[in-house]
């Protein structure tokens, strides 16, 4: 009776063993099916049913494996019965883990799965079937494709790039880098934070070396500093010195933790040692433009101090000989007194354009008594010869300037004033000259037509020829240290201004 009774109470516990293991199963977040030795299944769980999208039946071969569903490997292979890995487990008893397959539903759609097949034993560790585990991993290597592809994409795009591009981690460790990169250092950066000290660079204003921890990529990593487009030189790995533009931004992650930096480097040495080259040659220029400048005033001086004590002396002395000539002329036929009376007046014409065309050469005013009195005489010359009225607007006293800047400026009042008669179309033209200690301020102003935009802009840029017209203008003020401006427009009758602004040298005398 005892026997019984023991037989009954084990039976029992082994039931209950098996309903806690079924239980257990179906609830599991992965499909399970569970095989005898033979491979016949004896249990499964609902994951199962949803995984191979048909529900098997206890007793039947395992269907994984039995044609209603069709098990490739991930190259395509088809995997039959006898050849598969469960099959192998029921054979040697070892189990097999994480085993990537192909599964084809009764449907014609296939899932990615991972396999792990457990081997099953009894107390006395005989072999009595195994236990299949499948987890769909059908979106994961979706993602992982895409990564992939995407991380393919991404390499080609950095092969590509003319800027080198660099990825670290905060311990230093190089993530990606292209061959741009490799090519400004010469060869691979050094992994680890001994690169930085490894690394030799300077700041260009001040020829300081970089500290370690003043790198860009340093900064980004340790204070999620940005840094966009700063200038470096450096010593390639090979020896060569450069010129770089250094960008890095920090790496952070969802938690806006930073995680590492990335860093784009330019190298633009060519670019600043044209810069440079540009700059001596625009230096030189401007050296020439002014020696140029300052032997055009000394040529019209000498000019004008010729023509004035030369043509026009002779030309007076002309005109006295045949004032006398006329006055001891009454012998003469009234055809030759006529001719003789016409002879002194173009003689005294002669000398009246000579000495005009002496002090517009070089006016002596501006030697003699300084900038005020010639630019008088300039605008009631001007006044005269083109019927424009001139409104002048100077101080009643003015400290003498040194001779070059006096000129500077009458020589911009002329061209302008001969602007307002050839291209203006104006009635009245305005001079203004103030002076406060330390500025000057030149303004010649006109109503006319104005200047197109295109064109004001383009002069201004520099279109204009060195040392005619506007750029000569240009050119003078800036050989002082001094900004000539244009106001003007094409719309409607508003006119010109032109301003000059020159600081003034103290104890300029």
């Amino acid at each position: 009776m005892s026997s019984a009774t023991e037989r009954n109470g084990a039976a029992e516990v082994l039931r209950q063993i098996e309903e806690r293991f079924h239980r257990l199963v179906e609830v599991m977040p992965v499909a399970v099916y569970v095989c005898d030795a033979s491979g016949t299944i004896q249990n499964y769980n609902r994951r199962a049913v949803e995984l191979w999208g048909r529900e098997p039946r206890v007793g039947d071969p395992a269907e994984l494996h039995s044609g209603s569903l069709r098990l490739y490997t991930l190259d395509g292979n088809r995997v039959l019965h006898h050849q598969s890995r469960m099959a192998e487990v029921l054979r040697t008893g070892v189990e097999a883990r994480d085993l990537e397959v192909i599964i084809e539903r009764p449907d014609g759609s296939r899932i990615t799965v991972l396999v792990n097949i457990v081997p099953l034993r009894n107390g006395d560790g005989e072999l009595v079937g195994a236990m299949n585990c499948f987890q769909d991993i059908t979106d994961r290597k979706r993602v992982e494709e895409r990564l992939r592809r995407n991380e393919s994409l991404l390499r080609l795009v950095l092969d590509a790039l003319p800027v080198g591009v660099g990825v670290f981690d905060l311990s230093g460790d190089i993530i990606l880098s292209n061959p741009a990169s490799q090519q400004i250092w010469s060869r691979s950066i050094r992994s680890g934070p001994e690169r930085y000290a490894e690394s030799k660079g300077w700041w260009p204003a001040t020829g300081k070396r970089l500290a370690p921890e003043e790198w860009p990529s340093a900064r980004a990593s340790r204070t999620g500093e940005t840094t966009v487009n700063e200038v470096i030189d450096i010593e390639a790995f090979d020896g060569v010195r450069k010129t770089i533009q250094t960008s890095a931004v920090p790496i952070r992650d969802a938690n806006e933790r930073i995680t590492g930096a990335v860093v784009v480097n330019e190298d633009i040495t060519a670019r600043k040692t044209a810069e440079r080259e540009l700059n001596e040659s625009y230096r030189q220029m401007r050296t020439l433009t002014g020696r140029l400048m300052h032997a055009q005033d000394d040529e019209r001086r000498r000019i004008a101090q010729m023509l004035h004590e030369t043509a026009a002396q002779d030309l007076a002395a002309l005109k006295m000989h045949l004032a006398r000539l006329r006055r001891t002329a009454s012998h003469l036929s009234d055809t030759d007194r006529e001719a003789l009376t016409e002879s002194i007046s173009l003689a005294e014409q002669a000398i009246t354009e000579i000495r005009t065309l002496s002090y517009l050469l070089h006016p002596p005013f501006l030697d003699e008594t300084g900038l005020l009195s010639a630019l008088r005489w300039c605008a009631a010359g001007f006044a005269e010869r083109s019927g424009i009225t001139v409104d002048v607007e100077l101080p009643d006293s003015f400290e003498r300037l040194p001779l070059d800047t006096e000129t500077a400026l009458f020589r911009i009042v002329q061209e302008s004033l001969t602007n307002i008669h050839r291209h203006a179309g104006s009635e009245t033209a305005r001079i203004l000259l103030h002076r406060d200690p330390e500025t000057l301020l030149l303004e010649i102003e006109d109503r006319g037509h104005g200047i197109p935009e295109t064109l004001l802009r383009h002069i201004m840029n520099g279109g204009g020829i060195v040392g005619v017209g506007i750029a000569g203008m240009s050119e003078r003020i800036e050989q002082l240290g001094g900004r000539l401006e244009i106001e003007s427009s094409d719309h409607g009758v508003t006119g010109t201004t032109v301003r000059v602004r020159l600081p003034l040298v103290k104890d300029a005398g």
